[in-house]
């Protein structure tokens, strides 16, 4: 098959779990001998280290630049002639790789009459991968507009042209998408869209994966009266309920006098939040305890997860999937999260992990007392947990499974 990928963003340049999947599933069917073309975004094109393959075209524009205060101006001059070259630059890519269908991802960012020029080229073989909720978000320019300024110098030209331009895309027609055909990660998401009204005619969930292989290595598990190790892996915002695990290792360390722990936080995020977790952690006096370690390459993160014993899922918003779930069931961890979106659909209390209520700092610290005190437990969960990985959430059968569908399309 020939297949045409359609994203905003693509590893390097992004290593969001969305990303990841467009380009491990879009390796995989290459490793299949299927014809695979990427068109994305050129954003970080100039800070990659490597050439991309010459099947990768980093050539679309965002619809606003991230950070860049050339936005407001590029609005009234550049917007619609950025906008053109997108559409034109899409045309060109199908009739010079005719494809047999066009596999769509993240559209986020990237004016909406990109994925419905696709439907109209390709109308019964665009397929649509939703691993989260652009189409029912606002345009950035949108977003942009509504925004208050950050400050009064740079805010002050946008305050003068912000009715201009508010009542410049009020007017305008956005594209209506019809998104016939829909492949979710997740039970989850599949019914998240149709309450919101966006029912596909042929919708179905292909659960989101991991490549399992890197992280199924054997590990030393902790003993009895050994440090417990505990992990959380992800992004450092507020709807990720940090917070909790910072929280609930306090109750431990405290009220419980339990000091056989040690927490490692993973990940970059917002100042402000990040700021916050370090004050929590300074007021309880728990610097011995917690340590904050930057977002980590793809590569490294297996060895992370050997080193660990418990893992943490504290997500308090509804999560289209959850990616650092699998790596960490993999990798023989026993897991204690929040049920929360498609992590419900991994989670099976006191089967493959232990659940605890979102946001809930107290249970969270009963379910770790728990698994501190008895290794045979975290063993238990660890063994169910990667066996839920490798026979539900391994990659080849998530591009198994895309392969089909696409093929079913074709013939």
């Amino acid at each position: 098959m020939r297949i045409l990928f359609l994203t905003n963003f693509y590893p390097p340049a992004s290593r969001g779990g969305y990303e990841q999947w467009c380009q491990e599933v879009g390796d995989g069917l290459r490793a299949r001998g299927h014809e695979v073309t990427i068109l994305t975004s050129a954003h970080e094109r100039d800070n990659l280290k490597s050439p991309d393959p010459r099947w990768v075209r980093r050539e679309l524009h965002l619809e606003m630049e991230l950070a860049s205060l050339k936005n407001a101006l590029w609005f009234f001059t550049r917007r619609k002639k950025r906008e053109q070259e997108n559409l034109s630059l899409l045309r060109e890519t199908v009739s010079d790789t005719k494809p047999d269908a066009i596999l769509i991802w993240g559209m986020w960012n990237f004016p909406r009459s990109l994925p419905a020029l696709a439907e109209a080229l390709m109308p019964e073989r665009t397929v649509y991968y939703m691993g989260d909720y652009w189409p029912t978000l606002p345009s950035q320019y949108e977003n942009y507009w509504n925004a208050s300024p950050r400050s009064l110098i740079t805010g002050l030209p946008k305050l003068l042209l912000k009715p201009i331009a508010r009542g410049i895309v009020a007017r305008e027609e956005k594209p209506r998408l019809r998104l016939r055909r829909v492949l979710f990660p997740s039970d989850f998401m599949r019914k998240e869209f149709a309450q919101l009204g966006i029912i596909s005619t042929d919708g179905r969930v292909v659960f989101g994966a991991v490549d399992t292989a890197p992280y199924l290595e054997d590990r030393q598990t902790s003993k009895k009266h050994e440090n417990v190790s505990l992990l959380y892996v992800g992004r450092l915002t507020h709807e990720k309920g940090v917070h909790t695990a910072i929280e609930a290792v306090t109750h431990l360390v405290s009220k419980h006098k339990i000091s056989n722990l040690s927490l490692t936080i993973v990940g970059d995020g917002e100042p402000g939040y990040v700021d916050s977790l370090h004050k929590m952690v300074d007021r309880a006096s728990l610097a011995s305890f917690v340590t904050f370690l930057p977002a980590q390459p793809k590569e490294t993160l297996p060895a992370l997860y050997r080193q660990s014993d418990i893992f943490l899922f504290t997500s308090i918003w509804q999560e289209p999937f959850g990616r650092v779930i699998v790596e960490a069931m993999a990798s023989g961890l026993a897991v204690v999260g929040t049920a929360v979106g498609g992590a419900a659909e991994m989670l099976v209390h006191d089967e493959n992990s232990l659940v605890f209520e979102a946001g809930d700092s107290t249970s969270l610290a009963r379910a770790l007392q728990r698994l501190i005190e008895s290794p045979a437990l975290r063993e238990k969960l660890g063994s169910a947990g990667r066996e839920t990985a490798r026979s539900k959430f391994d990659l080849r059968r998530m591009t198994d499974e895309v392969e089909l569908y696409l093929r079913s399309l074709i013939s």
